[in-house]
């Protein structure tokens, strides 16, 4: 190989250290930006979960905001939509069944459009009516705040579509006869990690006729050490599991070190049944293993080489 060859493969050895390692990337400034599509609104709570009995009525609330993101006035109205998820979970809106009746038994106190200026929040108010031949089990419905802005306006830097909203979500169950049943299908941590984050997964399954609520917990603890390092019991993740579905969720320590051996306890909380799933995790970066690849083949070329010179000197003695 000639020296200008030789040159040129070190120059792409270290182009390709520099990219795996991030070395030499440049930046925008750090500040936050405020891209085309973006909406500036809150909605809270998100989800409610109540208990309708047929004949009553109910009166609910929820708050629509608008964080001053930028100097912008924000129109909005409200739609009342059939609200359920597809068999990926995927949110499915306006597809009315026997689970989404309650879309006719909503009827909003507020008005329908609003305005509401940075900084400010206003409150949406509605009821719901129950039938008294309502069906036991599910509803679900989204009372959905829509922009009501054209494409055309920026509004300071944001442009707000119509298409653009956000949701608060209603999850009642009917009294009578509704049933709450479902499994955990799979859980499990991944043992060994080459770089990333530390994994648990599981998939639980529902097959009652309302939605149920599953709990997710996480504990991360060194090998030699009864001290967690990540410990999730005071922010678990909760999940509402809809009739007839399946969901799959993951759980990750984001703050996982490059080096490392510890024990992982992942606990799920689905049907009065609490399932505990633990694991020891070794993380160890691709390089290293490559040291240790090298080392340990070194070692056994070694011993085969001591091997054979002590044969060869027993022979010739």
């Amino acid at each position: 190989m000639t020296k200008r060859k030789n040159v040129m493969v070190v120059v792409l050895i270290v182009t390709m250290l520099l990219q795996v390692f991030g070395v030499g990337r440049t930046y925008a400034d750090d500040e936050p930006i405020i891209e085309a599509g973006d909406v500036a609104m809150s909605v809270s709570p998100v989800r409610e979960s109540i208990v309708l009995v047929p004949g009553d009525e109910y009166r609910s609330s929820f708050t629509v905001t608008n964080p001053g993101a930028v100097d912008h006035d924000l129109d909005y109205r409200i739609k009342i939509q059939a609200f359920y998820v597809d068999e990926e979970y995927n949110p499915v809106y306006d597809d009315k069944t026997n689970i989404n009746q309650i879309v006719d038994w909503i009827t909003l106190v507020s008005p329908e459009r609003g305005t509401i200026h940075p900084n400010e929040t206003d409150v949406v108010e509605f009821t719901i009516k129950v039938p008294e031949d309502a069906p036991s089990g599910g509803q679900y419905a989204s009372i959905t705040v829509l922009t009501d802005a054209s494409d055309d306006d920026t509004g300071g830097g944001i442009n707000i579509k119509e298409s653009m909203g956000i949701a608060h979500l209603v999850f009642a169950e009917v009294t009578g006869n509704s049933e709450s049943s479902g499994e955990i299908l799979d859980a499990g941590i991944d043992t060994f990690l080459l770089g990333g984050n530390i994994r648990a997964y599981s998939m639980v399954n529902n097959t009652g006729n309302v939605h149920a609520p599953a709990t997710y917990n996480m504990k991360v603890y060194p090998l030699f050490s009864n001290e967690a390092v990540y410990d999730t019991k005071d922010d678990p993740e909760v999940h509402y599991i809809l009739p007839d579905r399946t969901f799959y969720t993951e759980r990750f320590w984001y703050d996982t070190p490059m080096i490392g051996i510890f024990n992982v306890v992942y606990t799920i909380e689905y049907q009065g049944v609490t399932t505990d799933v633990t694991g020891m995790v070794i993380v160890c970066p691709w390089w290293l293993l490559l040291i240790l690849v090298f080392l340990v083949i070194s070692l056994i070329i070694r011993i085969i080489t001591l091997i054979k010179l002590r044969r060869s000197t027993t022979r010739v003695v």
